[in-house]
């Protein structure tokens, strides 16, 4: 089960091309947020576009929400050949037996090495030790909808406030790009500063629900 960590701050950056899905607003600003984000994604897309787009963000977002999300977007690139690349991008936190970094990250790295066609290695980033992992799925086709086969990306980042472990997740149907998207993910994981949060009352920014106080860029 996904949950959101009580004593955990974290902030990461996110390269240009990605696009913020607006999670946690309240009702009264999430529809002009989300028609803001439709007009980043369609700058010059047609007015129908971009209320599909909005839509289908809705909901996305919701569903995201609803589900202890801390952060998602969208990226949106153009290949050489100008074809298009997209891929999704998820933080998580999960709660794990409050043990070392070093520690939580072998536990990781050993437990996903043993799931079949799944490639998995051990990095080490700014803030501490992670593991790295990439697998492909298949999703089944059902009436219109073809089968689709996705590439998902995925850093495991212990947290130094133990019993966290942050998941950084990038998934996306566009095999020929996983040497951009894996370089990416890596980026943002070199970003990524952990800290143990501050009480409310002694910082000026509210904090996030669940008590995370998360800074995305």
């Amino acid at each position: 089960m996904t949950t959101s960590p009580q004593n955990v701050s974290l902030t990461l950056d996110t390269p240009e091309g990605f696009h913020e899905l607006p999670l946690h607003l309240p009702p009264d600003v999430l529809d002009a947020a989300l028609w803001e984000l439709a007009e980043k994604i369609w700058p010059g897309g047609t007015e129908f576009q971009r209320e599909t787009t909005a839509v289908v963000y809705s909901d996305l977002t919701a569903a995201l929400a609803a589900d202890s999300v801390l952060h998602a977007s969208v990226a949106f690139y153009e290949t050489e050949d100008g074809v298009a690349s997209t891929a999704h991008f998820l933080v998580r936190a999960e709660a794990v037996e409050p043990d070392a970094p070093d520690v939580v990250a072998a536990s990781v790295q050993e437990g996903l090495a043993f799931e079949e066609h799944r490639s998995v290695d051990r990095v080490d980033l700014p803030c501490g030790p992670a593991v790295l992992s990439l697998h492909a799925t298949e999703t089944d086709g059902t009436g219109i909808l073809p089968t689709l086969d996705f590439a998902h990306i995925e850093l495991y980042v212990p947290a130094p406030v133990r019993g966290w472990l942050l998941v950084l997740a990038l998934s996306t149907p566009c095999f020929a790009d996983l040497p951009r998207y894996t370089g990416i993910l890596r980026q943002i994981g070199e970003s990524l500063v952990i800290r143990p949060a501050t009480r409310e009352n002694d910082d000026p920014e509210a904090a996030a629900p669940g008590g995370v106080r998360a800074v995305f860029g």
